[in-house]
């Protein structure tokens, strides 16, 4: 809960946490940026719920790259106000399910967010 207030994370905020298995952002409500790294490179995260992030309108370079056992990104329309994303974007999360217009909350994002998808989903 001393998270609440929280507007800007900077580099390598919960990088490198080898045994993390979930995150919770509820507490990040007033959060509008994220440095670079963030929650990069934690190989057992499995999900991470987006919905507190209404408010982030920047996800720096390696926004969780390397987080080889990711699947889920819930309630992703909490990402509907990002404007810039920054490179290597979900780099080698290679267990996530694809994110497109058949993903409900698909269609609030904005167009950055969908063109990150877009380029992260295709091969």
């Amino acid at each position: 809960s001393g998270l609440r207030n929280v507007q800007r994370v900077g580099d390598s905020f919960l990088e490198q946490c080898r045994s993390l298995v979930s995150a919770d952002l509820s507490n990040f409500a007033k959060l509008e940026s994220i440095g670079g790294s963030f929650l990069s490179e934690c190989p057992l995260l499995e999900t991470i719920d987006c919905n507190a992030l209404e408010k982030v309108t920047c996800l720096n370079h390696n926004f969780l790259r390397g987080c080889c056992s990711l699947k889920t990104l819930a309630n992703i329309y909490g990402l509907r106000n990002v404007k810039f994303i920054g490179a290597d974007f979900l780099k080698l999360c290679c267990s996530l399910t694809p994110i497109d217009n058949s993903v409900p909350g698909y269609e609030c994002l904005s167009e950055e967010m969908k063109k990150g998808f877009r380029i992260r989903f295709t091969y």
